[in-house]
């Protein structure tokens, strides 16, 4: 397993050292047009060149006084957190945007819906921030003022004047799709011509209207497939694989491949990390217990022998038995009290905290430069972390493992689920394991 990982490394490190070289420089001819969305105003990116864009962060002064904001992405795989600060008669709103994927398609970016606590008007100009794959600044794209204006949707008064629905396409990784139109009429034909990258094929092609329903394609031959606009919005998603490749077999009915988990759960499957609740469902939702998290590290290890951990919730004979014994004897867990109480809580559910202090536990016992921290004073609950968590969580976040909760917080607390714990073990053997 070990030189999977290796392998998976080496690739990962190649294609982004390629993907930097590849970068082109961003033109600073940024633009933000915003139209009414409800209560809120919808962001939309422009003039952002052709380089693939998979991170944004916008900063802008709304005049008055506004004590908290949301950001809704557009991109439904998209991780976003808002924050605001008072100024002199003012507010400060800052709104940063990343993704696993480009964000942006030729040269557009539609970004999301802005909230504030009241109504507001947004300011002529925003502070533009275009980041790469790495999430680093593009170059020439660091602190771009970029003029807003606003984008004024016609009425629809006229009785014969027919209501337009939106034909949303998501970006997509080896390849791209191109819609002949943005907005469309209720049955009117829209064409879609898709475009993989060299050495890659369409995997799949999905167009999927507001409330869930499947649109027919028909394949019109060379690269070119059309469908009957439904009287509601639509979004385009599609899936590019090596050519003659396709998904290993992963027959988990709840797990599907425009789920934002599905890679991680992919890839902890194929690794053996993880394995489904069943022979056919993963439960990406369910709580994750402190006994699984062990069981996954101690088999990165191979499964190696260790003492008895003596803890007295953990009989011989269940399935976490080793794995707790093994990761008592090298320091990466201890139990409750410092343990004390004799106790290691196999069923509990994970906290998100617990899950950063045993990685960085583990990380440090691998040798792994243990430097990186981030910056915890952005979390509005950063508070909450507890004194015994707080380095672990700080190193997290640095290196990119744990991230907020959208909202501004990173609730230390809560559990993690089994798709954001598949997610991590992603990133911590993509990202820290060598």
């Amino acid at each position: 397993m070990r030189k999977r990982f290796q392998k998976t490394g080496s690739l990962l490190l190649a294609l982004t050292l390629l993907l930097a070289l590849a970068l082109p420089a961003q033109a600073a001819d940024v633009r933000l047009s915003w139209q009414k969305n409800g209560s809120g105003a919808l962001l939309t990116l422009r003039g952002m060149g052709e380089a693939s864009v998979y991170g944004v962060q916008m900063e802008m002064t709304v005049a008055g006084s506004y004590t908290s904001a949301s950001f809704a992405p557009s991109a439904a795989d998209a991780y976003s957190e808002c924050r605001v600060s008072a100024l002199d008669g003012s507010t400060r709103v800052v709104v940063y945007l990343t993704a696993q994927k480009p964000l942006n398609s030729e040269g557009t970016l539609t970004a999301g819906t802005l909230t504030l606590d009241k109504s507001f008007t947004m300011p002529a100009n925003v502070t533009v921030t275009l980041l790469g794959h790495e999430l680093k600044a593009l170059a020439g794209a660091e602190g771009v003022t970029a003029s807003a204006t606003e984008v004024v949707q016609s009425s629809k008064d006229d009785d014969d004047d027919p209501e337009t629905y939106r034909v949303r396409v998501s970006s997509a990784r080896y390849g791209s799709v191109k819609a002949n139109a943005t907005w469309a009429e209720a049955r009117e034909t829209v064409t879609l011509t898709v475009a993989p990258q060299e050495g890659y094929g369409l995997h799949k092609l999905n167009v999927t209207a507001s409330g869930g329903r499947e649109m027919s394609l028909t394949d019109m031959g060379g690269g070119k497939y059309t469908f009957r606009m439904p009287a509601a919005d639509v979004e385009v998603t599609a899936t590019f694989l090596p050519a003659g490749e396709d998904h290993p077999p992963m027959a988990f009915s709840d797990v599907t491949e425009w789920n934002w988990y599905h890679s991680a759960v992919h890839f902890v499957y194929e690794n053996g990390m993880m394995s489904g609740t069943s022979e056919t469902t993963f439960s990406p939702d369910m709580n994750t217990s402190r006994g699984m998290i062990v069981t996954v590290l101690h088999r990165l290890e191979g499964v190696p022998e260790s003492s008895t951990s003596h803890f007295t919730d953990v009989p011989r004979g269940e399935y976490y038995a080793k794995a707790v014994d093994w990761a008592y004897a090298n320091g990466v867990v201890s139990g409750y009290g410092g343990n004390e109480a004799g106790t290691f809580g196999p069923n509990n559910s994970i906290t998100r905290e617990q899950l950063a202090a045993i990685l960085y536990r583990y990380a440090e016992k691998k040798g792994v430069d243990m430097t990186d921290r981030g910056d915890l004073s952005r979390f509005a609950d950063q508070g909450t972390i507890s004194d015994y968590a707080r380095e672990s969580v700080a190193w997290a976040v640095g290196v990119g493992l744990i991230a907020g909760m959208g909202d501004g917080t990173i609730a230390p607390a809560g559990s993690a689920t089994r798709a954001q714990v598949a997610t991590i073990l992603m990133r911590y053997c993509q990202n820290i394991m060598e």
